[in-house]
C-alpha cells in the first residue's frame, strides 16, 4: 500500500498551521477587550474560529491519506507540473501583487470590484460574464455598505471615487 507523502505533508502544514494560530498568533497578535458582552464581536473570534478549521481540516486530510491508501501510483500525481500550469501560478502572483500594490488608490471597493471582474473573466474564463460583473459589482459595494452604515467599520476607499 502506497502513501503519498506529498499529501500527508500538506495536510500536516494545514494541521500545523492551525495550531500555530490558535497557541501562539491569535493570542500573541490580537489584542482583545477583557469585558465583551458579544463573542462574536470580539477581535479574536473569528481568527480562532478558522484557525479550528484549519486544525480540523488538516487532520481530516491527514485521516483520509491515511485510510484510503492506494495500491499503484496515482495518476494525478504533484510530480507532474506543466508550462501552464506554471505560466498560470505566475501570472496570478503578477495580478495579486498589482492588485496590492492599486489598492491604496483604488481603495478597497472598486479595487476588489474590479479584481473580482478581471479574475473572473479572463482567468477562469466564466460563460456567465453578465453575473460576474453583477457580483463584481455589488458585492463589493453590499459589503462596504454594511461595514460602514451598520457595523461603523471604516474601510479605505480611494480619493477619486468614494462611496457615500
Amino acid at each position: 500500500m502506497l502513501i503519498n507523502k506529498k499529501e500527508l505533508v500538506v495536510g500536516g502544514g494545514v494541521f500545523a498551521s492551525g495550531l500555530l494560530f490558535i497557541l501562539f498568533l491569535i493570542p500573541v497578535a490580537v489584542v482583545s477587550p477583557q469585558s465583551i458582552a458579544i463573542a462574536v464581536l470580539d477581535p479574536a473570534f473569528w481568527p480562532k474560529v478558522v484557525s479550528w478549521v484549519l486544525l480540523i481540516l488538516g487532520i481530516c486530510m491527514m485521516l483520509n491519506i491515511m485510510l484510503n491508501r492506494r495500491s499503484e501510483p496515482h495518476a494525478n500525481s504533484f510530480e507532474t507540473t506543466s508550462c501552464e500550469t506554471a505560466f498560470r501560478m505566475s501570472v496570478f502572483v503578477v495580478f495579486l501583487s498589482g492588485y496590492y500594490l492599486l489598492l491604496p488608490y483604488l481603495g478597497m471597493v472598486w479595487g476588489s470590484s474590479i479584481a473580482y471582474i478581471i479574475l473572473s473573466i479572463a482567468f477562469c474564463k466564466t460563460g456567465y460574464r453578465f453575473t460576474a460583473v453583477a457580483v463584481g459589482i455589488l458585492l463589493p459595494a453590499a459589503l462596504y455598505a454594511f461595514f460602514y452604515h451598520v457595523a461603523g467599520i471604516d474601510i479605505p476607499q480611494s480619493e477619486f471615487a468614494r462611496l457615500p
